[in-house]
């Protein structure tokens, strides 16, 4: 059949076996989203920032569904954050960032180098051409999920409307299984060592089955003094959140997101600070319902507010849980002016639960379980 690049790379996408992608407008990107939702029988929803997009793919790679971003260069970067954390992560699924370069910057800031930004990046990528766009995306695809990693395909922007003869191949979805696995999923300081050389033996094409585990450590003793001193406000939340039902929880880089380790167990991922609402929009969209994301208030302000507006755009009823300290817990405490959480909640106040005394257990049990009950996007404000 002959058809323009756009939907020959919407076809491969559905070929697949992809349900669901993220765009944040830019040329060649918005092309091929409106292309993918047409031939999909869906209705587009674009995304408001790229790192938010970035990761809702990831996050669905992570839980087992094949995802795929559009974005432009000047995206990437703004996604680098996410980007860069993923690389230290097993992904269960494909990821593919689909980066739309813009070469004589008609449609953008400004004209970029962008194989040496990918390149700087670390991420690895194919360059697609288009007398075999199909087949480099299925190839892409592919690599992904032999590397366990996302991967970049880059495609010249300006060829997005070219004619292509394209030949359709079956059989190209997985089913796929998510295993929860602390040590692939959980971006950590006490696991930076053993993730790091993990990365380099991806890099390097190795193999890193080999590569000894170290211990988990036991919360909170094997919390540094300042991040100890933080996460140990969080016992008597986490002694009662770790008992209760529920499918995903999704973190930060954060103090709680050490809650993840032993003998509470209770996140099952964690990448850049202020990501935990991106990833539980992506665990939502790879067909879990029950999800919870928990973030403190600097990482909040900081990217996840990010997060929140495009889980209320897509009317996606996540469990929400703010631990409001009024100070940058993982990083030595440095205040917060807590006017900006106020501000930034000001237009959600039907979707706030408070909890005023989270050393009580009675009260912050009932907090949890009126969470646990809501059927629409809650927010669990706890005020340290």
């Amino acid at each position: 059949m002959i058809t323009t690049i756009d939907k020959a790379i919407a076809y491969a996408l559905i070929d697949l076996g992809v349900e669901t992608t993220t765009c944040v407008p830019g040329y060649g990107a918005s092309q091929t989203f409106s292309a993918f939702n047409e031939l999909n029988n869906k209705i587009s929803t674009y995304s408001y920032h790229e790192e938010v997009a970035f990761t809702i793919c990831h996050s669905m790679s992570i839980f087992g569904q094949r995802s795929a971003c559009f974005i432009k260069t000047h995206g990437l970067m703004k996604a680098a954050n996410s980007v860069t954390d993923s690389l230290y992560t097993d992904i269960t699924a494909g990821c593919l960032i689909f980066v739309f370069d813009d070469k004589t910057g008609k449609h953008s800031d400004n004209i970029l180098e962008t194989e040496e930004l990918i390149k700087g990046l670390g991420i690895k990528y194919h360059k697609a051409d288009q007398a075999s766009i199909y087949s480099d995306i299925t190839n892409a695809m592919t690599d992904s999920e032999r590397r366990n990693q996302p991967v970049v395909v880059l495609i010249d922007s300006y060829i997005v409307g070219e004619q292509e003869q394209l030949h359709r191949q079956e059989d190209l979805m997985i089913d796929f299984t998510y295993e929860k696995d602390v040590y692939s999923h959980i971006i950590h300081p006490l696991l930076s060592d053993y993730q790091y050389k993990v990365y380099i033996a991806k890099k390097l094409d190795g193999n890193y089955s080999s590569i000894n585990r170290p211990a988990l450590p036991i919360v909170p003793e094997s919390l540094s003094p300042s991040v100890k001193a933080g996460a140990e406000k969080y016992l008597t939340f986490f002694d009662i959140f770790k008992n209760i039902e529920k499918e995903i929880v999704t973190g930060d880089t954060s103090a709680s997101s050490s809650f993840a380790f032993p003998p509470y167990s209770c996140i099952d991922a964690v990448t850049y600070m202020g990501g935990s609402i991106p990833l539980g929009i992506g665990a939502y969209y790879a067909g879990f319902k029950d999800i919870w994301c928990l973030t403190g208030d600097f990482g909040f302000i900081a990217a996840g507010h990010y997060g929140l507006l495009e889980a209320v755009n897509r009317e996606i009823p996540l469990k929400i849980v703010l631990f409001y300290n009024k100070a940058a817990a993982a990083t030595g405490g440095q205040p917060i002016n807590k006017k900006l959480i106020q501000k930034i909640l000001a237009g959600y106040e039907k979707n706030i639960i408070n909890l005023s005394d989270p050393i009580n257990p009675l009260e912050v049990s009932e907090a949890i379980n009126s969470v646990k009950e809501s059927k629409e996007l809650t927010i669990l404000l706890i005020n340290y």
